[in-house]
């Protein structure tokens, strides 16, 4: 048996070998019938070691068969595609070659064979101008016959040739006419650096400073990042000698509440809101200034808490509007909820009429409230009115 199988030219059975690693190489770029019959395996035991390994078999298109041609536009295109194990393009693209209608059709206009032909041709922006659509129409449409975009080839003069490092790639593209992907390819192939890759280098005035004051401190005041100074210092041995973590003393503790928080910070060389933080860990209330410098509030002044929005009573009572809010909630008074006027008949007139920035400011009213109405009475927004985010209609 062995001397027919040698003499037909038959490989002798591997079944329940072990895989070797040119084998297992095979899986996938083939077809398991073939890698079954070169390897002299069977095609159950290579399909179980491919999925064993999660390997893809790539196939080729599969042919459409009668009972599924039978299906088109009983379905929707995605749950046909689903069904089928198929893309929605290759459904769609059977779907019109054979001229079936969709269970849906869409409002928009139908493309033509005339139209179709023009992709590809000119932009898309260019044929969306002259066939009077929208661009993602157009390059939607283009991308689902897979027709590719049209790049039109500008020739290079010698005076666009020698701009390129000198200028920037923006700028050139703008007067030139290439697209920026071009004109980088371009420089590249030259072999021109990019003229706005400016090195800052260091100099030994930027070096003195590494180490006198937190690494934060110099970043700001170098316009440089946190990250570059530490790699800086660092590859200069220089030692942290003010660290981010400041170090108290008995006589900084002893002024803590006894000025304002930021004015002892730049007195310490330490920021602001780690002064504020070690105060309240200890439980020093914070410096409010001296008692004569305070403004007493008067009865007139606290009468108005309350009736009026904050902005407007500090604006009346000259103060500030975090004096009024801190005022107004220590007395327990709510906040003042302004109920604004019911819309009259002459009022919903205006709407529409001129954009709802200008209603509003005529009318004393929010802008907000101006589009919320125009909306619910269904009105359209007028031509050059800014509805700032808000749907229409």
């Amino acid at each position: 048996m062995s001397g027919m199988e040698k003499s037909a030219g038959r490989k002798p059975t591997r079944k329940g070998a072990a895989w070797t690693l040119s084998e297992l190489k095979r899986l996938g770029k083939s077809p398991d019938s073939v890698i079954a019959r070169r390897t002299g395996r069977t095609i159950k035991e290579v399909a179980a070691m491919r999925e064993q390994r999660r390997i893809k078999l790539a196939t080729g298109p599969r042919r459409w068969t009668a009972r599924e041609i039978k299906l088109l536009g009983r379905y929707f295109d995605a749950e046909l595609a689903r069904r089928l194990r198929r893309k929605i393009s290759d459904v769609w693209h059977q779907r019109e070659l054979l001229h079936i209608p969709s269970i849906r059709p869409l409002k928009s206009r139908k493309w033509t064979r005339a139209q179709d032909k023009l992709l590809g041709t000119r932009p898309d922006r260019e044929i969306a101008k002259r066939l009077d659509r929208k661009i993602w129409n157009v390059s939607w449409r283009r991308r689902l016959l897979e027709i590719p975009c049209f790049y039109e080839h500008l020739p290079w003069t010698k005076p666009q040739l020698a701009m390129l490092g000198i200028k920037t790639d923006e700028e050139i593209a703008r007067l030139t006419g290439h697209p920026l992907k071009a004109v980088r390819a371009k420089r590249c192939e030259l072999g021109k650096a990019k003229p706005d890759q400016l090195m800052n280098y260091w100099t030994p005035e930027q070096d003195k400073l590494l180490g006198t004051m937190p690494d934060t401190q110099v970043a700001r005041k170098l316009q440089r990042s946190v990250a570059a100074i530490i790699k800086r210092r660092v590859r200069l041995g220089i030692p942290n000698r003010s660290p981010a973590r400041h170090v108290w003393t008995p006589e900084e503790l002893d002024l803590l509440g006894k000025m304002a928080d930021t004015k002892l910070g730049e007195q310490m060389g330490v920021a602001g809101h780690v002064v504020a933080f070690k105060r309240s860990s200890l439980g020093i209330p914070q410096y409010r200034g001296p008692k004569e410098s305070r403004v007493a509030w008067m009865p007139a002044e606290v009468e108005l808490l309350g009736k009026l929005p904050d902005d407007e009573v500090a604006r009346l009572i000259k103060r500030s509007v975090f004096a009024v809010v801190a005022r107004r909630e220590l007395l327990h008074i709510p906040k003042p909820n302004p109920i604004l006027p019911r819309w009259t008949a002459a009022e919903e007139k205006l709407l529409g009429t001129r954009p709802d920035k200008e209603i509003a400011k005529r009318l004393n009213r929010p802008l907000g409230g101006v589009i919320h109405r125009r909306v619910r009475l269904k009105i359209p927004a007028c031509s050059d009115a800014d509805t700032s985010g808000y749907p229409g209609p």
